[in-house]
Order: C-alpha cells, then structure tokens, then sequence
C-alpha cells in the first residue's frame, strides 16, 4: 500500500486502494454488500462473485502508476477484495510474482516456439499456487478479526494454509480425504497445524467440513471464505499478462480441480482489459484434467454438462469429481474458443520426467497433467507452433516425490576407478540410446 492511501480510514482501519463494491451471485443476480459474510447466494444457493468499480479502479491505476508497487500478490490491489490495510500488510507479502519461463527445450521436444511456464512450484510461503488464493483468504480472516481457520484438501490448500495462518498467528485445522499424500500432511504438521484424514473421497469431505464450519462458526478458507480465497487466482493472470510486456498470450494451459483457477484466469484476464492495462479477448483457455477425473474436460470435449465423476488418479491434487466452479470454467473456456485434454496416469508421469529433462523443473502430477495436456493440444491442432503458449506448474514435485514410480540406479557398486568407469560407459552408452 502506498503512503499516500495511510490516511483514508474506514470501520476497519486504514484502507487500501481496493475498488471492491458488492458480493454477487451470477446465476440469479442477488446481491449484498461486500462486508457481508455470505458465502452461498441465499436465494439460489450458487457460490457468490466479488464486483468491483471498474471506472474507479482504472481511474485509481492511472493516477497511482506501476512503479513504486510490491512485486507479490497485492500488485494490483484495486481488483482485489481486501480493504483493510493492516490485513493486507500481514499475509501474503511473498506470495506471488513467480518465474514466467521461455521453455525452449521442452517446446523444441513439443514443437512450439513460444512455449512459456509460469512456476508456481516457487511460490511462497508453500511452494504451490494456492499462496495466491489461500493468503487472500487469510487476510479476509484477519480482516474480520478472528483466529482460527480450516480447510478441506486434496493437498496444497492444507499447506498453504497451515504456512499462512502460522504466519498471521491463527490456528488451523487441515482436513484430507482418504487418499491424503502423507508428505503434504506431514508438512502441515510441521507448520503447526492440526491434520485430519477424512474416510472418504474428496467430494465427501467437502460437504462435511462446510455442514462443520457451519456448525462451529470457524472460517473455511476454501468454502465459507472461498468468494475472497477465489478472488487471489487473479494475480495468476495479471503476472503473466505484465511479465509478457503487456501482450496477453494466444493461450493459457491450466489444470483443474475445482475450477477456480482458471474460471478467474478468464475473470483476470477480462479485468485486465476494462482498466485498460491489456487486449486480452484473443487469449484461449485449456484445461488439463487427469483422465481418472476430468468431470470439466469431458463436458468441454463433448459439448455436454458437467456430470460429477468418482476420482481414480494418482493426480490426487486434482482429484475432485464434482468441481465447484466447474460450470464457470466450461463457460471461459468456451467464451475464449479454448479446448481440453485428458492424458492418463503414465502419460503425466512420463510428462513429469520430461519437463525435469528439460527445463530442470521437479513438478507434481497436477504439472504433469499441464505438461501432457500441452503435447496433446499440439498434436491435435489446438496449438500452433509459432503461438505464445503459457502452461502453469501448480506445484512443486519434492511434496509428491515418494509417489513417483520408482527407477533403478546401480547401488554399491565398488568405490575404485576401474569399476567406477565401466558404469560411466554405462551411463553414456543408455544417454546415446535415449538420444
């Protein structure tokens, strides 16, 4: 925030630049106020949306400039929900601006000129995408003053969490459904966090974690905060858009879970236009869906709706067969003339090791889903070669290391030149074969 926002005050203290007005629901057109603490349209029961002033918010970005702003998540805080400065100023202050990567390599094995990835296995604190949408939401709690906060995870949420809330001095409780990835529990405990593995699939803990935060009256970052926690996949999309010099690429490739990623990439990206930063209309949105769960993929590549799966994929980041903003995503994708792909578990695995041979990215399965989408797109036309391509590596791989197939190496082999030699041939002569 700059210093001269310090003065304006407001019921909940200093204010920042934020242009947010009102909590809307899209489908029926309800609206309330955007202090409201709703979170489900009351007359409809469809997740609400955050509208902003757009007219205020370019005339505020004009006025103030781009240079003296934070490189994080809070660049752009005209489009973003969070009026309290002090809540801004407690989470998330190294959260965002992650690598955008010309992936020359991996685009020659591909063929495609302009392929880009943006890192997000970098982010901070947790080394995922979900720093962006997690610490708005934490800094929604904070901005309501209170101290304790869930979540429901298939992984990188409960992370995210337990490292933001630890860091704005709240408890969290991590719940994980059965198929946990006992690598991102332990680490949620490490950070402090209570963990609960849930006996059911994802989907299931859903519903019963929101009928418990319901009943309790603790926050939800993804279900009872999830209007805000939404709101910071934005960021997604203005970094890319301004690290690209302010050309919107041709298309962007994004995994799916939920949804919320890349329905507010589309929302970003249509933003970014209003307020006169960037020409964003051309740019194509693709979803990558593991083919054990691809609920959103299939109502794309079919023309149908989204009809709810059972998850069987070792992608358990993205495994979530009734995805909540799933009727959005169908909707960007189709709004922007964008495609979808569904590889299976060997193809984002061989995806996986692909993009470590490469570009010397170590990505969880949910990357490796993007990888594979990407060569499946180019294969099927979706892509052209000399297109400006960005793909989103959601997550970082050492989180998921353990459930990566496993490959010999030679072990205990004698420590002496003679030996030692004889398995460098070894090395080379399999390093000409693979060639």
């Amino acid at each position: 925030m700059s210093d001269d926002t310090q003065h304006l005050e407001g019921p909940i203290g200093r204010r920042t630049r934020s242009c947010a007005t009102e909590l809307v629901c899209r489908d029926c057109g309800y609206r309330t106020a955007s202090l409201d603490s709703a979170f489900k349209c009351p007359a409809c029961g469809d997740g609400l949306d955050i509208d902003y002033d757009y007219e205020r918010a370019k005339a505020t970005i004009a006025e103030h400039g781009l240079d003296d702003r934070p490189w994080n998540i809070w660049r752009f805080e005209e489009l973003l929900p969070i009026t309290s400065a002090a809540a801004q100023a407690r989470v998330g202050q190294f959260a965002g601006q992650t690598p955008l990567i010309h992936a020359d390599r991996l685009g020659a094995e591909l063929g495609l000129k302009n392929l880009y990835l943006k890192d997000d296995s970098t982010n901070r604190p947790s080394l995922s995408y979900k720093d962006r949408v997690v610490g708005m939401a934490i800094a929604r709690l904070v901005e309501l003053g209170k101290d304790e906060v869930g979540c429901v995870s298939t992984g990188n949420v409960g992370t995210a969490v337990a490292a933001l809330a630890a860091k704005a001095g709240a408890s969290a409780y991590v719940f994980y459904p059965g198929n946990m990835e006992k690598g991102k529990a332990k680490a949620c405990r490490a950070l402090g966090a209570q963990v609960c593995q849930l006996a059911g699939n994802y989907d299931q803990a859903n519903r019963a974690c929101r009928e418990l935060s319901l009943a309790s009256g603790i926050e939800f970052a993804n279900i009872t905060l999830r209007p805000f926690y939404a709101e910071g996949a934005k960021t997604m999309a203005f970094e890319v858009v301004e690290g690209l010099g302010w050309r919107s690429p041709d298309h962007f490739v994004i995994p799916a879970a939920g949804g919320t990623l890349s329905s507010r990439v589309h929302k970003g990206l249509n933003e970014l236009e209003m307020v006169g930063l960037a020409e964003t209309a051309g740019t194509k949105i693709n979803i990558a869906q593991a083919g054990g769960c691809d609920p959103i993929a299939t109502a794309i590549l079919e023309g149908g709706e989204i009809e709810p799966q059972t998850p069987d994929t070792a992608a358990h980041s993205l495994a979530i067969g009734a995805p909540g903003d799933g009727p959005l995503v169908v909707d960007a994708v189709r709004t922007r003339g964008g495609s979808a792909a569904t590889p299976t578990d060997p193809e984002i695995w061989e995806a996986i090791d692909l993009l470590g041979a490469t570009e010397g990215i170590l990505t969880e399965p949910a990357g490796g889903t993007t990888i594979a989408s990407v060569a499946q797109l180019a294969a099927r036309g979706k892509i052209g070669a000399e297109e400006t391509v960005v793909a989103i590596i959601s997550g970082n791989g050492l989180k998921t290391i353990q459930d990566h197939p496993e490959k010999d190496w030679p072990e205990m082999v004698a420590c002496n030149l003679e030996a030692m030699g004889a398995q460098l041939d070894g090395f080379r002569r399999t390093a000409a074969t693979v060639a």
